[in-house]
């Protein structure tokens, strides 16, 4: 994607279609890319303190230029993180369908006989403090729109971040 930046590609569309999600590192790694310094990428919520935490972009955008987003049904987990940041930080737009909705934190304790259990012990929350969970990401539109209805959404999305 650099160096198709480099050569003068001026956006980008990110597929997510049909993407379980896969490692929840690797999309929080993802949705860094293109995010500022300081954005939050997701929070994570859960009743033990250690669960709850902000997960923030560090440095610079490696990407400026505007994102399609295309997203369905299948669009999951670590996939939907990275849809719901780039979206609440005003990096991209949604095109598609409503997203799955898996947006919690489980972990596998071993048993002494060897077996497990999976508990969940948090969940998921956007940026703007939206619980991805059972409900999904909304996308901002149905059909693939034209770049100055994506340039316009994405004008009047940083117009109300700065209040």
């Amino acid at each position: 994607m650099k160096r198709l930046q480099d050569l003068g590609a001026s956006s980008f569309i990110l597929d997510l279609r049909d993407n379980r999600g896969g490692l929840v590192q690797a999309g929080i790694e993802i949705a860094k890319l293109f995010l500022n310094g300081g954005d939050t990428v997701i929070y994570t919520v859960g009743r033990d303190a250690q669960y709850q935490t902000n997960i923030i972009a560090e440095t610079a955008p490696l990407f400026t230029a505007p994102v399609i987003v295309l997203v369905n049904k299948n669009t999951a987990s670590a996939s939907e993180i990275v849809a719901s940041a780039l979206h609440d930080n005003c990096r991209a737009v949604l095109v598609g369908e409503r997203t799955f909705g898996k947006g919690l934190i489980q972990s596998v304790f071993e048993l002494h006989d060897g077996s497990g259990v999976v508990v969940t012990i948090g969940k998921y929350v956007t940026p703007n403090h939206m619980d991805i969970n059972s409900n999904g990401i909304e996308p901002d539109f149905e059909k693939f729109p034209a770049w100055i209805e994506v340039i316009k959404h994405l004008s009047k999305c940083h117009r109300l971040q700065e209040g």
